[in-house]
Parts: structure tokens; C-alpha cells; sequence
């Protein structure tokens, strides 16, 4: 239960990060010209990498773990809004200007809307990203969780229970992607119609 809750917290501050920054950055040209070399640099750090200095920084509270997953969780939705900012219909963006659409108005209906399908593959990605960081950043002075779990087990030799957290994890993942699947059918709803109707 405390590795769920630290999941949960952590990927909804990834998305809202994600999709904020995203959107901000795609839709400035200069913004993203600016911030371009920034991002390639930090996504080439291995997200693991950042967890003995968020140590020294934070602390080994639980502060420390959803910053841990939520930083490594995050690029995956940041770099696919970009892109699907981007890849805005230009007649749709025209025409929301022709009509004197407000900015957000633009965002909500038109842009949000025309990127949610990258915006959804991102999270997808960041959903196993955030469940290894949840281990990995647990085995690091914890007191609960699976990864504190598994360093206990691992110092006992316990490799029967051991093998439990494998499922355990397992079964975590299922869990995420049938939730996953559930959302993706809700927000892409509009999109399936789409591919449909075009096929038809």
C-alpha cells in the first residue's frame, strides 16, 4: 500500500508536469529551440542515476521516492506532448483563430484534443518507468514498501518470498495497464470514432 500511494502521487505529478510543460514548450517555437539541447541532456541520464542525489538533497523520506518517480516518469509525457503539439493541424489552429477562439479555449477543444494520442502513448512508456524507479528508489533507507521488502528479503536469504514480490510486482503491472487501457478508452474515445469512420 505505500508503494501504491507513492505510484499514484508520483504519476499524476508526472502528467500534470508533463503535459504542462509540454504543451508550453511545443507551442513556442523559440521556447523549444531554447530548452531542445536541455532536455537531450537529461534524458540521457538514467533515471536511477538521480536517486543518491535526491538522497543528499531531500533526504530518504518519501519526499525523496516520488520526486525519484515522478523526474524519471515525467520525460516520457514531456517529449510526446512536444511532439503532438506540434503536429497540431494547422487549418484547426487557422480556423479557432479565424473564429476568435481563446487561448483557452484552443487549448482545451483543439490542442489537448489533437495531441492526446502521443500525450497517451507517453504515459503509457512512463507507467514502467515509474513502477522500476518505485523499487529502486525504496531499497534506498526505507522503511516500507516492495523494494524495502526486497532488501530485507535479500539480507535474510529469503528467496521464497523474494520470488512473492516478483509476482507481486507482476501483478502491479497488470493492475496499471488494465487501469491504463481504461483510461485510454475513455480520453481516446473521439480518436477510435475517427480511424473508424475513416476506414469506412
Amino acid at each position: 500500500l505505500p508503494s501504491l500511494a507513492r505510484l499514484g502521487l508520483s504519476i499524476l505529478l508526472a502528467i500534470l508536469v508533463g503535459v504542462g510543460l509540454g504543451v508550453l514548450v511545443g507551442a513556442n517555437r523559440w521556447l523549444r529551440e531554447l530548452l531542445e539541447p536541455v532536455f537531450e541532456f537529461f534524458r540521457a541520464v538514467p533515471p536511477p542515476m538521480i536517486v543518491p542525489l535526491l538522497v543528499m538533497v531531500l533526504g530518504a523520506d518519501d519526499t525523496m521516492k516520488v520526486a525519484v518517480i515522478t523526474i524519471g516518469a515525467m520525460w516520457p509525457i514531456l517529449l510526446n506532448t512536444i511532439e503532438g503539439v506540434r503536429a497540431v493541424d494547422q487549418v484547426q489552429a487557422e480556423t479557432a483563430q479565424a473564429f476568435r477562439l481563446t487561448p483557452l479555449h484552443r487549448l482545451l477543444f483543439i490542442t489537448l484534443p489533437s495531441a492526446s494520442p502521443q500525450i497517451m502513448a507517453g504515459v503509457r512508456q512512463s507507467l514502467s518507468v515509474a513502477l522500476i524507479l518505485m523499487v529502486i528508489s525504496e531499497m534506498f533507507l526505507a522503511s516500507s514498501g516492495i523494494g524495502y521488502r526486497i532488501e530485507v528479503f535479500k539480507q535474510n536469504y529469503e528467496y521464497a518470498a523474494m520470488w512473492s514480490i516478483i509476482v507481486l510486482l507482476g501483478l502491479v503491472g497488470v493492475l496499471l495497464a488494465v487501469l491504463f487501457q481504461l483510461a485510454e478508452r475513455i480520453v481516446l474515445n473521439w480518436y477510435r470514432g475517427l480511424k473508424e469512420a475513416e476506414r469506412a
